[in-house]
C-alpha cells in the first residue's frame, strides 16, 4: 500500500487530478450500475461512421491511463461497461468527443455469446481494449461533444 501511495505522489499534478477523478467516477458508476441501472445513459445513438471524424486530443491518453490504473487497484466491480461510462463522463468533463461501442461475439469453444463495451476517443480505443473486428456492433453512442 505504501508503494502505491509513493507511486501516486510521484505523478505530475494533472495526472494526480485525473486519477482522483477516475477514482470518484468509478465509485459513482459502481453505485449507478448496481442500484440505478436504468438511469445510466451512454449518450445519443449514432452510426459507426462518426468514428472517422475524431481528432487527437492530449488528454485522451491520460483518461485511458487513469481509468486502467484505478481499475487495477479497486476491489469493487469495474467491468467494461463501467469503464466505458467512466470514459464518457471524463470526456464530457474535458469536452472531448468520444464514441462508445457495444458489441457481441459468439465464443466458439463455450457456445456462449459475449457482450463487450469499448470507448474510442481521439481516434483510438481508451477503454475495453479489444479487436473490434471480432464483435458485431449492436449500438454506437456518442457524447455531446461528438
Amino acid at each position: 500500500m505504501i508503494n502505491k501511495i509513493k507511486s501516486f505522489l510521484r505523478l505530475g499534478p494533472s495526472r494526480k487530478i485525473i486519477v482522483i477523478q477516475a477514482l470518484w467516477i468509478s465509485i459513482y458508476t459502481y453505485f449507478l450500475f448496481s442500484f440505478c441501472n436504468r438511469r445510466a445513459r451512454f449518450g445519443e445513438k449514432t452510426v459507426p461512421a462518426a468514428s472517422l471524424h475524431q481528432l487527437p486530443h492530449k488528454k485522451v491518453n491520460d483518461i485511458g491511463w487513469a481509468i486502467q490504473a484505478v481499475a487495477k487497484y479497486i476491489s469493487w466491480k469495474n467491468v467494461c461497461r463501467h469503464q466505458a461510462y467512466q470514459a464518457k463522463l471524463l470526456c464530457d468533463f474535458y469536452k472531448i468527443p468520444c464514441l462508445i461501442f457495444v458489441g457481441f461475439k459468439k465464443e466458439p469453444n463455450k457456445n456462449e455469446i459475449e457482450a463487450h463495451a469499448w470507448t474510442v476517443a481521439g481516434g483510438k480505443i481508451i477503454t475495453g481494449f479489444c479487436n473490434p473486428n471480432e464483435y458485431i456492433v449492436q449500438s454506437v453512442y456518442k457524447n455531446k461533444w461528438q
